[in-house]
């Protein structure tokens, strides 16, 4: 912890002391949402901090310390599960993906606590399996029209928004899937009665009908198609601050357990000298701590903006059975008390089951993490529903037909005088075999400086104006343009390739300039001796392993493996990219106008090689 970090948590946990009283008053029924406590939280500032505070580490830092508090000294956890709900699917998601105009209209109510946000994935039939989803969001002038239904909707049925995920178009790709902020008072929504759970029982649940539900466009949190990332962001947040509160009730729980080991006599000693109850005890100090430190380590990486997506899928594991473990731990130290219903024991069991179960269940979590590690699972692609596609089983790719001749692209001007000098200086008159050539070339434009060869509109007001460019760092699409340019020329096949990323590199300014996170990242892959290989100067291990590429070897140094950046930055790849092979001008700027609509000219253009500017 830094020195200036100290006072975030201490005040985060006094304004949850500050509450004490409130939640431990006695709800009316078990199963009643405590209106009362909800507020109470919610008059700490708790949800405001999230988002108004100084900076992402105060947010964190604050929101982290008052939710382990929190789980220290409430006694309801469905209260705190109904909390992280509200912080992680709406605020969360309206704080990072929403526009100005959504924010101002919802964002005020929300922290105060005056609104209550739930969130809508979870289907009868797709749970974990969120692509397999079947509601429907079809446009209709200036709304969507949503159809479908939705189960397991925490806060559902005290709701006053929900954020919906639903199928924008019909693929199952990462982007067929779009988020939106309904109202619940909407015609066309339909929420079920409360569903009777085992546990987390003042926690309200049901299921969501949506029946012709008419939601403006303005209402879309994030672009169209981003759905899954702003899930996938939205999950992560939700975990952690989930579990950071079973790491206090875990605390809680111990302190508990100490205090009734000193105190209960049985065979005329303290039952904490049998070395059964101690042990106990003892492992349920480690499994707090460690899960505690854990999750404190998630938080730190995702304030230095990393790539946490193993780390929070290990947190889910890790921490949910640990509190389970120590919930039935707890039980058992007390005996037959903790068997007692009024001890609160038993409760505290039942609500612990549901950790390995919610945010992407447990399963599904260690799969994650397998294949992060680079375990083949052999999972295969459903075959894509449009014609103009198809897939590619042994690279697990989707390639898109041209509807062009297979002849010389205006993309890539590789007759071109000044690609031929560059070839030409890269090569030196060497005779070089295939993986020579592709080797000697990829350093030529690694080492280049990209942006003075092609003319690609690189200025103040143009493409990427970024703090990247003006370090001269170069840009991943022309470096793409100009090697596959320079293959051809030496009669080497060359292919574009597009994946939709997460690039926790950028800059701040190239985030604003291209709208967010979420933007493409373009890489080639050379046919070397009959064998298409990856060419990519970011794409780290793990990622070769998960997708089973074979990357193009440099001289027994393999820099497709190895990450030239510092500081272990990494690229966060979300689904399988498009492959180029016949790259038609016009589809790139219809896709690039899809997945990058801030980084199109006016005028409609994007990189090419028909004109340059100066020659290397």
């Amino acid at each position: 912890m830094y020195h200036y970090d100290k006072q975030i948590p201490k005040q985060a946990r006094a304004s949850i002391d500050s509450i004490a009283h409130a939640l431990d008053t006695t709800p009316l029924t078990d199963s009643d949402f405590p209106q009362e406590k909800w507020q109470a939280v919610a008059s700490t500032g708790i949800f405001r901090r999230a988002i108004n505070a100084n900076s992402k580490r105060d947010a964190i830092r604050s929101t982290v310390a008052s939710l382990e508090r929190l789980g220290e000294i409430c006694k309801d956890s469905g209260l705190t599960f109904s909390v992280v709900t509200h912080l992680a699917s709406t605020i969360t998601a309206l704080d990072k993906f929403g526009t100005p105009e959504l924010k101002s209209r919802y964002m005020d109510e929300l922290v105060s606590g005056k609104l209550i946000g739930a969130h809508a994935i979870s289907e009868p039939n797709a749970g974990s399996d969120v692509l397999s989803m079947t509601t429907i969001a079809h446009e209709e002038g200036d709304d969507f029209v949503i159809n479908g239904h939705k189960a397991f909707v925490t806060n559902g049925s005290v709701a006053d928004v929900i954020v919906v995920y639903a199928k924008t178009n019909e693929a199952a790709t990462a982007n067929c899937v779009s988020a939106f902020l309904v109202e619940t008072r909407t015609p066309g929504v339909h929420l079920g009665p409360t569903i009777e759970k085992v546990g987390l029982s003042t926690s309200p649940l049901c299921e969501l009908t949506l029946k012709n539900c008419r939601v403006p466009k303005k209402n879309m949190i994030g672009r169209h198609g981003a759905g899954f990332f702003v899930l996938s962001y939205v999950m992560q947040r939700e975990i952690l601050y989930s579990f950071i509160i079973g790491v206090g009730e875990m605390h809680q729980r111990l302190t508990r357990c100490v205090s009734y080991a000193n105190t209960r006599h049985q065979f005329g000693s303290p039952i904490g000298s049998f070395q059964s109850i101690a042990n106990k005890i003892a492992e349920m100090k480690i499994k707090y701590e460690l899960s505690r430190w854990w999750l404190y380590h998630v938080a730190e990486l995702i304030i230095a903006n990393k790539d946490v997506t193993s780390e929070v899928a290990i947190a889910k594991v890790f921490v949910s059975e640990n509190a389970l473990a120590t919930a039935i731990d707890a039980l058992h130290i007390h005996g037959g008390y903790g068997y007692v219903a009024s001890n609160g024991l038993g409760t505290e069991v039942c609500n612990a089951l549901a950790g390995p179960i919610y945010s992407g269940t447990n399963d599904v979590q260690r799969g994650r993490i397998a294949a992060l590690l680079g375990i083949n699972q052999n999972k295969t692609n459903p075959t894509a529903n449009n014609t103009n596609h198809k897939i590619v089983r042994s690279e697990e790719r989707t390639f898109r037909k041209m509807n062009v001749e297979p002849t010389q692209s205006e993309l890539f001007d590789f007759i071109h005088d000044d690609v031929q000098r560059f070839v030409n200086t890269a090569l030196a008159g060497k005779t070089l075999d295939e993986r020579g050539i592709a080797v000697k070339l990829y350093y030529a434009v690694r080492d280049s400086i990209t942006y003075e060869v092609f003319d690609t509109d690189i200025s103040e007001k143009g493409l990427r104006a970024s703090q990247i460019v003006k370090e001269r760092r170069g840009f991943c699409l022309h470096k793409a343009l100009l090697y596959a340019a320079a293959c051809r020329s030496q009669g080497l096949a060359c292919r574009l390739v597009a994946s939709r990323v997460t690039n926790h590199i950028a800059t701040q300014e190239l985030r604003r300039l291209v709208g967010g996170d979420i933007f493409l990242h373009w890489y080639n892959e050379v046919n070397v001796d009959g064998t298409w290989l990856q060419v990519s100067p970011v794409f780290n291990k793990l990622l070769c392993k998960l997708y089973g590429i074979e990357p193009l070897e440099f001289d027994g140094y393999n820099s497709a493996i190895h990450q030239p950046f510092n500081g272990e930055l990494s690229m966060n790849y979300l689904d399988d990219p498009i492959v180029f092979t016949d790259p038609n001008y016009h589809e790139l700027i219809e896709l690039m106008n899809t997945h990058h609509p801030k980084m199109i000219m006016p005028e409609g253009r994007i990189p090419q090689a028909n004109a340059f500017r100066a020659t290397l």
